[in-house]
């Protein structure tokens, strides 16, 4: 399978995905390639993927976006440790999802656990990385990052 079509079904897994966990209204914007040589993050989650190709995803928002979306999803608010566990966890649900969609298009993944990243974060970038970035109503936008490593 080509790169492309491995980058269409990562993004298109990752649509699905935020659109079967959340019950809020989800807005997708256009994808772009992301060409810096490094990825300043503020509060996020990355979680690997292996199988057919290896990969990762990073989920990349702030602290209050997290704090909002789990009030969304759960009815209360966290913080401190228990929010930075619900990051985790939400990093592994859409990564999860998205494997599961990825399965039905005929490419095996499966994810390794979750870091969560607190704090301003530079992690070096290999490309070809893309970024998505999603408005979800109600609790704010977050930047998903797609890496395919060769």
């Amino acid at each position: 399978m080509s790169i492309s079509n491995q980058v269409t079904t990562l993004l298109n897994g990752s649509i699905y995905a935020f659109k079967e966990i959340l019950p809020n209204v989800v807005d997708v914007k256009q994808p772009s390639k992301f060409t810096d040589h490094h990825i300043f993050l503020s509060y996020s989650v990355l979680v690997g993927m292996v199988g057919d190709f290896k990969g990762r995803i990073i989920l990349d928002a702030d602290q209050p976006f997290f704090e909002k979306l789990c009030q969304t999803l759960y009815g209360f608010q966290l913080e401190g440790d228990l929010l930075e566990s619900f990051v985790g966890e939400f990093g592994n649900m859409v990564a999860g999802k998205l494997c599961s969609y990825s399965s039905e298009q005929q490419i095996h993944l499966d994810i390794t656990p979750p870091t969560v990243m607190i704090g301003q974060t530079q992690i070096p970038n290999s490309p070809p990385t893309f970024s998505l970035p999603i408005t979800i109503n109600e609790v704010g936008s977050l930047n998903v990052l797609l890496t395919i490593e060769n």
